[in-house]
């Protein structure tokens, strides 16, 4: 039996209309919380997310220096934050406040840096402890060698407790992917909310 394959517009599109589905049943609003070291690709992926170039991008590091929301219906809020390694302790302090407020987490991880540093795993374990809702982004896999290996590694130092989605928002590989894994806790989260 051959499996057929969806095109990114078709995934697209499935998420924008389960998301306005989930949406349509809130009560409250659902914050969905970018969070990493700085370049992970945090801002691109709520471009890509969005599908529309609504966070500010660039190749220097700390481009993002406060916490912005974008709202990408009514009550599901994409929320980009300050690199947690910021050069300035106050950014990071800011997003290491904010992770308790969040409903869900993407963690970002960048496939083509230090994987999972200590001081990575510090952090996650420290939202974690708050916040269980969690996905492990492992982001710039254009820019990465055998990412079957890198993720492994990453679900090897955190117990498998979190789904790992390598993908690209540069290049938009696997995007599909990671709104699959969104939608999945939000479809969770409607039920509490």
């Amino acid at each position: 039996m051959s499996r057929q394959w969806m095109s990114d517009d078709e995934f697209d599109k499935i998420f924008d209309e389960k998301s306005a589905e989930i949406n349509e049943q809130l009560e409250s609003e659902i914050l969905i919380a970018m969070i990493g070291d700085v370049n992970a690709g945090k801002s691109s992926t709520i471009n890509r997310l969005m599908g529309d170039d609504v966070a500010q991008v660039g190749a220097k590091p700390g481009e993002t220096q406060e916490i912005k929301k974008f709202s990408y219906k009514d009550k599901i809020i994409f929320v980009d934050t300050p690199g947690l390694d910021d050069i300035y302790s106050e950014h990071s302090d800011e997003t290491m406040k904010f992770y308790k407020q969040a409903d869900l987490i993407l963690f970002f991880l960048n496939a083509a840096g230090t994987v999972l540093s200590e001081t990575e795993l510090k952090s996650l374990k420290r939202i974690a402890k708050v916040n269980k809702d969690l996905i492990l982004v492992l982001n710039k896999i254009d820019a990465a060698d055998d990412i079957p290996s890198l993720v492994k590694y990453v679900q090897d130092h955190t117990g498998y407790e979190y789904p790992v989605t390598p993908i690209s928002s540069r290049t938009g590989e696997n995007i599909g992917m990671l709104q699959k894994e969104v939608l999945t806790l939000l479809e969770a989260k409607k039920k509490i909310f």
